[in-house]
């Protein structure tokens, strides 16, 4: 469904040179006044228009519904612009730059003007009411995180390369390998690459819709542990120690794994109780740092409880289980959960947060040299973000943020429905349908024999519809393909609307059907999308 700001008065629709209706420009809107209502896409006609390919169709083009756009795309992983909460930053913006309390004149202080040098850990101020905000989100409201635990970052992207920057060695030899969970967010093995794994990357294959193959993971470990002399600490640090600081305000791990637990991306599933755990013993058994992107925990849909536990609260986080558990001989801890603002309010802020176990990983990232140098990246983002984490009012404790992420909810549940149910409508019976439960994504699993990549290009070439092909999300690197490519497709669900998404997929079946008539495209290569 559409987000739509009403102003007071409204102007014409006009049709641009592709035949497409265009809104009108709104009146200037008071934030405080807007109505926000959920809205069908405009039933205007469209004139039909086919992409340009240079492909010629072994047959006709499957005609398509004269109101739905020639091209459809389900594969950009962000919200749609009609649901960004645009008046509601504006908002928070005019609070942000207009309260004397949040405009304090000492650059140095623990929580500063959003046009200075951030402290290297963010404003105070935001961390305090962001532990407490996430602490509800998580069940419980009476044990707000250390905001000496979080430090706030320029969203996910940024935030795991500076973890891998500060926590990492590759270069050195000291961290071996790092792991990552197949299918993986396809853009994350690109960061680990730049950091210096290049070489250094293993696929871990996902078992099941709640599971990862543990045994495999184990097995790496222990093979790599007793394959060669470890490269000591003082070598690994000697490049990277600044000078005059002692070796134990640097931690490094041997190991790195990096995941999406709760509605991944790109299954959409998560990850139980039990491999959490599991997956946490062998972190602290094998000296391994699990770094999760915990970006989509609050955008379980309507009615879901795959993500919940038997108490009814969202699963814990592995750094929650790492805190909690914590041996009194380790003073870090073996997680980072990975945060970002990106999922919740809109990537352009480039905000977000990490959180540590205990205080010194977190302190570790802040302090590293770009921090401490420019402060926290996301100081003039995060000022904005600040009033939105507060309650609405003394009478009303409802917080701002919440009413955002409820209405991204409600139309990513909408979406996925629509999805879930063109899948087993249009797509052939015993193809497997993953998540469409959180989060943005739709996993297809299409029956053996199938061939789910050569389907997406026909679906783009010849059907007008773009997704992701699940060779995308394969772990780059020798040996470490899952066969992903030949049987997967990914389809968002956060940018187009429920109608657009149902259509999507039934032009995929259609993709589908060519296939099986025997059509090929050929062409390999789609263009990158987050």
């Amino acid at each position: 469904m559409h987000t739509q700001q009403l102003p007071a008065s409204a102007a014409t629709p006009s049709e641009d040179s592709s035949g497409r209706t265009t809104p009108p420009a709104a009146d200037p809107v008071d934030p405080h006044l807007a109505i926000t209502l959920h809205m069908p896409p405009p039933a205007t006609p469209q004139r039909p228009t086919m992409p340009l390919s240079l492909i010629t169709p072994a047959t006709p083009p499957t005609p398509r519904p004269r109101y739905f756009s020639a091209s459809i795309d389900l594969l950009r992983g962000h919200p749609s612009t009609t649901l960004l909460p645009t008046a509601d930053l504006y908002g928070a913006a005019s609070i942000a730059l207009n309260t004397p309390a949040l405009l304090p004149s000492d650059s140095y202080a623990d929580s500063r003007h959003p046009l200075h040098y951030g402290p290297d850990a963010g404003n105070l101020s935001t961390r305090i009411e962001l532990g407490r905000w996430v602490a509800e989100r998580y069940g419980h409201p009476a044990a707000p995180i250390n905001p000496d635990r979080l430090c706030l970052t320029a969203g996910a992207s940024n935030a795991l390369a500076a973890v891998l920057s500060s926590c990492t060695s590759p270069v050195t030899g000291y961290t071996r390998r790092a792991f990552l969970v197949s299918p993986t967010y396809f853009l994350a093995a690109r960061i680990f690459e730049d950091a210096g794994f290049a070489d250094k990357l293993t696929a871990i294959p996902t078992t099941s819709r709640t599971s990862f193959d543990l045994a495999a993971l184990s097995a790496h470990l222990s093979r790599l542990d007793a394959s060669s002399p470890p490269v000591s600490l003082s070598t690994a640090l000697r490049p990277i120690l600044r000078a005059g600081a002692a070796a134990s305000s640097k931690r490094l791990y041997r190991y790195v794994l990096y995941c999406v637990p709760t509605y991944s991306n790109p299954t959409g599933e998560t990850l139980d109780l039990p491999t959490r755990h599991a997956l946490l013993a062998l972190a602290r058994q094998h000296d391994m740092l699990v770094v999760t992107d915990d970006v989509y925990d609050f955008l379980g849909n309507t009615g879901d409880r795959s993500a919940l536990g038997d108490d009814g609260l969202l699963l814990p986080r592995l750094v929650t289980l790492d805190a909690a558990s914590l041996p009194a001989t380790d003073a870090t801890g073996h997680t980072v959960s990975n945060c970002s603002f990106s999922k919740l309010l809109g990537p352009g802020l480039r905000a977000g947060w990490i959180e540590s176990a205990t205080t010194a990983l977190a302190r570790q990232v802040a302090t590293g040299g770009a921090n401490h140098s420019g402060g926290a990246p996301c100081q003039f983002a995060s000022t904005l973000v600040h009033p939105l984490l507060l309650p609405h009012s003394a009478r009303n404790p409802v917080r701002k943020i919440d009413v955002i992420i409820s209405r991204f909810v409600a139309a990513y549940t909408a979406n996925a429905r629509a999805a879930v149910a063109a899948a087993r409508k249009w797509l052939p019976a015993d193809t497997e349908v993953w998540g469409g439960k959180g989060g943005f994504f739709v996993w297809l699993l299409l029956p053996a024999g199938i061939d789910a990549g050569e389907v997406v290009r026909l679906g783009a070439a010849r059907e007008g519809v773009v997704v992701a092909g699940g060779g995308m999300s394969e772990c780059p690197g020798p040996g470490n393909a899952c066969g992903w490519e030949e049987r997967a497709v990914r389809v968002s669900v956060s940018y187009c609307v429920a109608e657009e998404v149902e259509e999507g997929v039934r032009r995929l079946g259609l993709a589908v059907e060519r296939w099986r008539g025997g059509e090929r495209c050929g062409v390999r290569g789609l263009p990158g999308a987050k």
